[in-house]
C-alpha cells in the first residue's frame, strides 16, 4: 500500500499548554514523525509556540477570530466577523502558496478553518474547471467540546460541521452524542446521516508526564507529609467549578484536616475570575488549607503532591486530560457525573462521582474514599485502566489510520 504524504495546515486558537493544546502538540508530533509536512497557525504567542518551534515546525501567528463567550454581544460578533474576513484571506493564501492538501482545525472554537477551505475550494474549482475530487482541499475537525448554551451557538456550529467538515474527530462518546442529539424539526433541515457518517471516535491518549526537578507542591508549601491533599487543575473558569471546589473544601474542613490545591490560570481578559476566587478564599479564612499555585508547566509538581484529584465541573467536560494524568499517577478521581468523565472513570473502582452544586453531599461521598487503603486501591485500578484504554500508542494508531484514509 502506497504511503501517502500530505502537506497539512494546522489551526488552533490557543497557545497555552492545557488539555486541548497538549493533545494538539501530541498530534503534530505524530503527524510529523509519519513524514507529513506541517504548518501551524496560532492566534497568539505563548508556551505552545516554543514547543512547536523546537520540533522544527513552521509557526505563523494570526488572529483566527476564535469564538469565546465574551464575544456573545452584537459588537463582539461584529468584531469576530471582521477578524474572520482577514483570517480567511490569510489561510487561503497559505493553502495556495504551500499547496496544502489538508486543513486540521482543533476545537469547535476554530470556525474559520472550514469556511476558508470551503471558499478556497469554490474558487479553485471555478478557476481551474477541474473535477471536485481532484481539486478539493480536505478539512478535518477535531472536537473537544460540549457546548450546551447558548442554544443558537450550538445550532450554528452544528451547521458548520455539516457543511464544512470532511471528517470529524470526537474525543468521547459524550461529545459524539452531544453534537448528534437534536430534535426532529432540526433533523429535517439537515441531510440525513451527514453528520454521523463524518464522525470518528478517537480517545485521547497521553505519554507519561516528565519528572520535574523542582520540589513538588507538598514541599514548596510546607504541607505535612502525612496530610491528605485534594487537588484541582485547569483553567480558572466558572464552568470548571473552582468555587464549587472551595465550597466542598469548606464542608470537608468542618471535621477533617485536609489540604486543597488549585492549579491553573484564567484566560486573558478574565482575570477578574481569579480575583474573585482569591477573595472568596480570604473571606472564608481558608488561606492556610486552600492553596492557589497559579499556572504550572511541570505538572509532575502538582500530581506528585496530591492524594485525590477532584474535577468539580459545573457543565459537561468532554474528555478532561487531567483525569488521564491523575490515573497515570495512580490517583483516585472524583468528578461530577457528566460528560466524558463518565466514560473514563469506573464508579467505585477508579474513582467516584459527585452531584453538581451540592457540596454537602459531595463532601460526604469524598469522605468514603479518604482511608489510605481505599485511595491506593482505586489509584492502582486507575493506573491499569489508563494504560489499557488510553495509551499514546492507541491514539497514534487511530489518528494515523484516519489521516491515511482521508484520500481513499
Amino acid at each position: 500500500k502506497r504511503k501517502i504524504i500530505m502537506r497539512i495546515l494546522f489551526l488552533h486558537g490557543s497557545s497555552d499548554l492545557y488539555g486541548a493544546s497538549k493533545i494538539f502538540l501530541q498530534t503534530i508530533k505524530i503527524v510529523q514523525q509519519k513524514g507529513h509536512n506541517c504548518i501551524v497557525v496560532l492566534s497568539s504567542e505563548g508556551p505552545l509556540v516554543s514547543e512547536l518551534e523546537s520540533l522544527g515546525v513552521q509557526v505563523e501567528i494570526a488572529n483566527l477570530g476564535i469564538l469565546r463567550r465574551k464575544y456573545f454581544t452584537p459588537l463582539g460578533l461584529f468584531n469576530r466577523l471582521h477578524k474572520w474576513f482577514h483570517a480567511s484571506i490569510f489561510i487561503q493564501k497559505i493553502i495556495n502558496e504551500q499547496k496544502i492538501e489538508l486543513v486540521y482545525s482543533n476545537t469547535a472554537a476554530v470556525l474559520i478553518g472550514g469556511y476558508a477551505v470551503s471558499r478556497y475550494n469554490k474558487k479553485y474549482i471555478l478557476n481551474k474547471e477541474v473535477d471536485n475530487t481532484e481539486a478539493k482541499v480536505l478539512h478535518l475537525w477535531h472536537l473537544h467540546e460540549i457546548i450546551t448554551s447558548p442554544n443558537y451557538l450550538h445550532r450554528f456550529i452544528k451547521c458548520c460541521l455539516v457543511h464544512w467538515a470532511d471528517k470529524i474527530i470526537v474525543v468521547s462518546e459524550a461529545v459524539r452524542a452531544h453534537w448528534l442529539n437534536d430534535n426532529k424539526e432540526n433533523q429535517k433541515k439537515l441531510p440525513k446521516n451527514s453528520l454521523s457518517s463524518k464522525m470518528n471516535l478517537i480517545y485521547n491518549g497521553i505519554e507519561p508526564l516528565a519528572k520535574s526537578e523542582k520540589p513538588n507542591y507538598r514541599v514548596k508549601y510546607a504541607i505535612p507529609s502525612d496530610a491528605i491533599v485534594i487537588g484541582m487543575a485547569g483553567r480558572i473558569h466558572y464552568l470548571k467549578g473552582q468555587e464549587y471546589f472551595i465550597k466542598i473544601a469548606q464542608c470537608l474542613l468542618e471535621d477533617t484536616s485536609i489540604y486543597f490545591i488549585i492549579t491553573g490560570d484564567p484566560y486573558a481578559g478574565q482575570e477578574n475570575l481569579l480575583t474573585d476566587m482569591k477573595a472568596f478564599i480570604k473571606e472564608h479564612q481558608l488561606e492556610k488549607q486552600v492553596i492557589y499555585t497559579g499556572y504550572e508547566a511541570e505538572m509532575d509538581c502538582f500530581y506528585s503532591a496530591i492524594n485525590i484529584l477532584l474535577l468539580p465541573s459545573i457543565l459537561p467536560d468532554s474528555f478532561p486530560t487531567v483525569v488521564l494524568e491523575a490515573m497515570q499517577f495512580g490517583l483516585p478521581v472524583v468528578a461530577t457525573e457528566q460528560g466524558g468523565a463518565m466514560e473514563m472513570i469506573i464508579a467505585d473502582e477508579t474513582g467516584i462521582f459527585i452531584p453538581i452544586l451540592d457540596e454537602v453531599e459531595a463532601a460526604k461521598k469524598i469522605k468514603t474514599i479518604l482511608p489510605e487503603d481505599k485511595r491506593k486501591q482505586m489509584g492502582a485500578k486507575g493506573k491499569e485502566r489508563v494504560a489499557a484504554n488510553y495509551s499514546a500508542k492507541a491514539f497514534e494508531d487511530n489518528l494515523v489510520h484516519l489521516i491515511n484514509n482521508l484520500k481513499q
